[in-house]
């Protein structure tokens, strides 16, 4: 009645639970101050991120001049692609981001209801130059991939492509998915 509306005859708008001024985020009376602003799979996303970067700074062509590449085929949430377009300018390129269209979607995820958004960099001569010159080690691996074109293979567009490498937890599950059928003798 009086107060902050948290219960009736409560002058102070203290209420049973919640902060006694009133500032619990959203008037439930669970305090999220402690909360993580992002998840973990969030901040694993934007290290994937900016190790496809780097590789790409390395060993993308620019001797034609500036390149313009789709690298980023997974989702960053709105916070983490802002960190990831402050990193890709601390090497002096550029990010640019697009929503994927529903058939891109579909190809990927049918049972995901939001677009996801894909990110592009722009990777100019000098930058690749400066970054070249400040880690040799990406230069020498950027020279063996130059001499081995066997070896390069071109990114799927989609990122649909899974890795070949099974976790202990695909194993066990495939072995127990088995373990119910007969299986047939060769």
């Amino acid at each position: 009645m009086f107060g902050r509306g948290h219960g009736w005859m409560d002058p102070y708008g203290i209420g049973m639970r919640g902060d006694p001024f009133g500032y619990d985020d959203f008037g439930d009376g669970i305090g999220r101050s402690s909360f993580a602003p992002v998840s973990g799979r969030a901040y694993k996303a934007l290290d994937q991120a900016k190790s496809v970067f780097l590789k790409h700074l390395a060993s993308v062509d620019t001797r034609a001049g500036p390149v313009k590449t789709e690298i980023i085929t997974f989702h960053l949430v709105p916070d983490m692609k802002k960190e990831f377009n402050k990193y890709v300018k601390e090497y002096g390129c550029t990010a640019s981001q697009r929503k994927i269209t529903r058939e891109e979607q579909d190809k990927i995820n049918k049972t995901r209801k939001s677009l996801m958004v894909f990110s592009s960099v722009t990777v100019s001569p000098e930058a690749q130059q400066t970054y070249l010159a400040k880690n040799p080690a990406a230069a020498a691996s950027k020279n063996a991939e130059a001499g081995s074109s066997k070896s390069a293979i071109a990114p799927d567009p989609l990122g649909t492509s899974q890795s070949l490498k099974r976790s202990a937890n695909a194993a066990h599950m495939d072995e127990t998915a088995q373990s119910g059928s007969k299986k047939k003798k060769l």
